[in-house]
C-alpha cells in the first residue's frame, strides 16, 4: 500500500539509481513534502504547485542546482539531499 501511494499519487518512481517524480495531486493542494531514504542517504522532497495544476513537472533542482532532464540521481553516500519540484 505504501508503494502504491508513493508511485501512484505522489508520482515517485525508482529506476535503478535514479528517481523520477511526476505527482498527480488535487489542484487545490499548494504542494507537499516527503522524505525518501535510499540506503544511508536521505532525500527531502518539497513539491510546490503555484499554478494549481493536478499534474506536470516544470522544474526540478537538487541542492539548489537545476536538473534539466528532471531525473534525480541517487547516491548511497549517507548525505542529506534537498529536492525541489515545481509543478506546472
Amino acid at each position: 500500500m505504501y508503494r502504491l501511494g508513493l508511485e501512484g499519487f505522489l508520482g515517485l518512481k525508482k529506476r535503478g539509481d535514479w528517481l523520477e517524480m511526476d505527482p498527480r495531486i488535487p489542484r487545490d493542494w499548494p504542494g507537499f513534502r516527503v522524505t525518501y531514504r535510499f540506503g544511508p542517504a536521505t532525500y527531502e522532497f518539497q513539491v510546490q504547485n503555484p499554478g494549481h495544476v493536478n499534474q506536470g513537472v516544470q522544474q526540478v533542482s537538487l541542492n539548489g542546482r537545476a536538473i534539466p532532464d528532471k531525473v534525480i540521481p541517487l547516491s548511497q553516500d549517507g548525505g542529506i539531499y534537498t529536492v525541489l519540484i515545481v509543478m506546472g
